[in-house]
C-alpha cells in the first residue's frame, strides 16, 4: 500500500462521515469546457485525469477534498497559473463524455465579476489590463472610467482573472480585482447559446 493512499484509508476512517460525504463547495464549480450538468457530469466522469494531463495551459486540477468526497478528484479549473485557450482537447479526450465536444462560439465555462474592493480601477481609477487583454471584448469602461463586465459576452476564459495586476498593487490586497464564477441564478446565458 502506497503511503498516500495509507494515510488518506486513515484519515476517512477517522473523519467524520457527514464531512466527507457533504458538498463543502459550492453548488457549481468552473469545469473544463464542455462539461456536462453537475448532477450528470459527477455520473459519467470516471476521474481519469486525462483532461488534466492534455491541458497545454495547466488550468485543469484534480478536485481536493475541500470540494467533497462526491467531487474528489474530478476535473475543475484554476486560473492561477494560466488561462483557457479555447483548445477543445479535454472534450476530445474524455473517454465517457462527461465533457462533450463544444465550439469556441458556444464555449460558456463561466462569467468573469468583477470584485469592487479588490479592483485597482475601482480605487485609483486608470488600470485597463482586464479590458485590454479580454478577446471577446466582454469587459469595457463605464463612464467612470471603470471596467464592467457584460455577461452575455463573457466565456469564462480567464484571461482577466489571470492578467488582473491587483494583488502586486497596494498594501493589504488579499486577492483579485476579477474573477471568473459560474453562472448561477440571474446572471444572463452567454449570447448564441
Amino acid at each position: 500500500m502506497k503511503r498516500r493512499t495509507f494515510l488518506l484509508t486513515g484519515f476517512l476512517a477517522t473523519a467524520n462521515p457527514k464531512s466527507i460525504l457533504a458538498a463543502q463547495a459550492p453548488k457549481k464549480l468552473l469545469r473544463p469546457p464542455g462539461a456536462a450538468a453537475e448532477n450528470d457530469f459527477l455520473a459519467r466522469c470516471n476521474r481519469c485525469q486525462r483532461c488534466v494531463q492534455v491541458c497545454p495551459t495547466r488550468v485543469i486540477f484534480p478536485a481536493s477534498l475541500e470540494y467533497g468526497f462526491v467531487r474528489l478528484n474530478t476535473p475543475v479549473l484554476s486560473f492561477k497559473n494560466g488561462y483557457c485557450n479555447s483548445c477543445m482537447k479535454c472534450p476530445q479526450v474524455c473517454p465517457t463524455g462527461a465533457l462533450l465536444p463544444v465550439s469556441e462560439e458556444t464555449l460558456d465555462i463561466g462569467a468573469a465579476v468583477i470584485i469592487k474592493k479588490d479592483c485597482v480601477a475601482w480605487d485609483w481609477v486608470g488600470c485597463t489590463v482586464c479590458v485590454d487583454k479580454c478577446p471577446l471584448k466582454a469587459i469595457c469602461l463605464d463612464e467612470n472610467k471603470c471596467p464592467v463586465v457584460v455577461p452575455e459576452k463573457c466565456n469564462g476564459c480567464g484571461i482577466c482573472q489571470f492578467e488582473c495586476p491587483s494583488t502586486s498593487f497596494g498594501y493589504g490586497r488579499k486577492g483579485k480585482g476579477i474573477i471568473v464564477e459560474p453562472r448561477g441564478f440571474g446572471v444572463p446565458a452567454r449570447e448564441g447559446i
